[in-house]
């Protein structure tokens, strides 16, 4: 009978048979789903390592999955995301807490309530020139918070690093201290919540259960503060919020796209409490930091990528880490997709169909639409009309996004394309996907592998 015995007796097999690189990177993480007539469902982490097990792997895996069940069986690869069990995180909007019930404690950096992306720690942050006093700043932070540089406020371009510090500065104090209390939001989230305490204020003591969740942590980390400079009275309430964590000898976070001095309409009061600790800013990396970041995101990838390939690729992205990251996944999709080597002509293919999709003229609508309801395996009927169930509304949203930001169109066209949603609509779906895309990694490869479809 297939079972999960019969997986792990191939996976056996396997080991012995593939090398070990290949065997730790596509079937270290690999997991038996379920079983039943003569088929065996196999689930792998991304999207990219299904592509790969799919294309090279697929007859050997049910060579040896057949003969540990002494028969012939057909093996299904599927992306851990996609199980019937529930949808991916970055598809569903937060659960009701179920009832409590006894529970193993956390693992090491992690807390409720608390979403920290487990690539941003420490260990994976590349240091180089331009991020060294930022790094340094922040590993002290986690080792004596609220003794050394409160607050710290890092600010940087877009894609340099600061939220990758800031998630690392979390994870390294529970991991040290797992009874923190600690908070990270968005600021726009804390904006948001705060504005809705306000509206609905009348509604049991919404306010202050709002300011007893912000004010009484230990460490309260803000992403993007810029945001505060939208309403008064969100600056009134990050006021307060700073002064009582402060006093109370806690730890305040902070980052943004530019140094307090130059977030217009921030009041006075506040820009002074920012500069207090210490402000350190992110530089665009060197050529030697663009090598070793794409380095060890090839390795975090589990793929073998040449000196001459990274070469090509540090000098061509300059601007930013995330844009260096994503050329390099975009290059190994691409070149697993069209059965390519992985070789600098690869990359410039990748990257030119990229230029000109930018270029020239960006894509359609209707092509996103299309592209996306492929990869998802979800119905253009469904994505337009009314259905509002998780996986639909995120697959929604990951087209509103690809409408916006590659197809460059108007939110209001945007929500004409689609059903006839209003423009409100498509910014809260727009701005959804944004968050998510800094805490999901599957979501990042999905939408780079919607965008190679759409090159082509």
């Amino acid at each position: 009978m297939l079972s999960q015995r019969t997986w792990e007796a191939a996976l056996g097999a396997l080991q012995v048979e593939v090398p070990k690189a290949d065997f730790a990177a596509w079937f270290r993480d690999a997991r038996f789903v379920r079983a039943g007539g003569r088929e065996i469902v196999v689930a792998v982490p991304t999207v990219f390592a299904k592509e790969i097990v799919t294309r090279r792997y697929r007859e050997m895996v049910a060579r040896a999955v057949s003969k540990a069940h002494g028969g012939d069986v057909d093996v299904t690869f599927v992306v851990q995301a996609e199980q019937p069990a529930g949808p991916p995180a970055w598809l569903a909007d937060p659960a009701p807490a179920p009832a409590p019930v006894p529970a193993a404690a956390p693992p090491a950096g992690t807390a409720p309530g608390v979403r920290l992306n487990p690539r941003y720690t420490f260990e994976r942050f590349v240091v180089g020139s331009s991020n060294r006093l930022a790094h340094a700043a922040a590993l002290r932070v986690s080792e004596r918070p609220g003794d050394v540089y409160n607050p710290l406020f890092l600010y940087s371009g877009v894609g340099l690093g600061k939220t990758h510090l800031l998630h690392a500065i979390g994870r390294a104090v529970l991991a040290q201290r797992p009874e923190t209390r600690m908070r990270y939001v968005p600021c726009e989230t804390f904006v948001n919540e705060l504005l809705h305490a306000i509206r609905t204020e009348g509604r049991g003591d919404r306010r202050r259960r709002f300011r007893e969740r912000y004010r009484s942590v230990d460490l309260l980390m803000v992403d993007d503060v810029e945001f505060l400079s939208r309403t008064e009275a969100s600056q009134e309430e990050m006021f307060h919020t700073f002064n009582a964590i402060y006093e109370a000898g806690g730890q305040i976070v902070l980052t943004s796209d530019r140094p307090p001095r130059e977030i217009a309409r921030l009041e006075a009061r506040l820009r002074s409490r920012f500069e207090v600790g210490l402000v350190a800013d992110i530089q665009a990396p060197d050529l030697d930091l663009r090598r070793m970041i794409l380095h060890q995101h090839a390795a975090a990838s589990g793929a073998s990528v040449s000196d001459e390939v990274v070469d090509f690729l540090a000098d061509r992205i300059t601007r930013n880490v995330r844009e260096l990251e994503g050329a390099l996944t975009r290059t190994l999709i691409y070149a697993e997709l069209h059965g390519l080597e992985l070789q600098p002509a690869a990359a410039e293919q990748a990257l030119s169909g990229l230029g000109r999709a930018a270029a020239s003229r960006p894509p359609a609508t209707a092509a996103i639409l299309a592209a996306t309801s492929r990869h998802f395996d979800v119905s253009q009927d469904a994505l337009l009309g009314k259905r509002r169930d998780a996986r639909t509304a995120g697959v929604r949203q990951v087209a509103m996004y690809l409408m916006r930001n590659d197809g460059r169109e108007t939110l209001p066209e945007i929500g004409r394309v689609l059903g006839g949603r209003d423009h409100t609509t498509v910014l809260h779906g727009c701005n959804k996907i944004e968050r998510r895309l800094k805490l999901e990694d599957q979501l990042k490869a999905d939408i780079e592998a919607i965008r190679v479809h759409l090159s082509d």
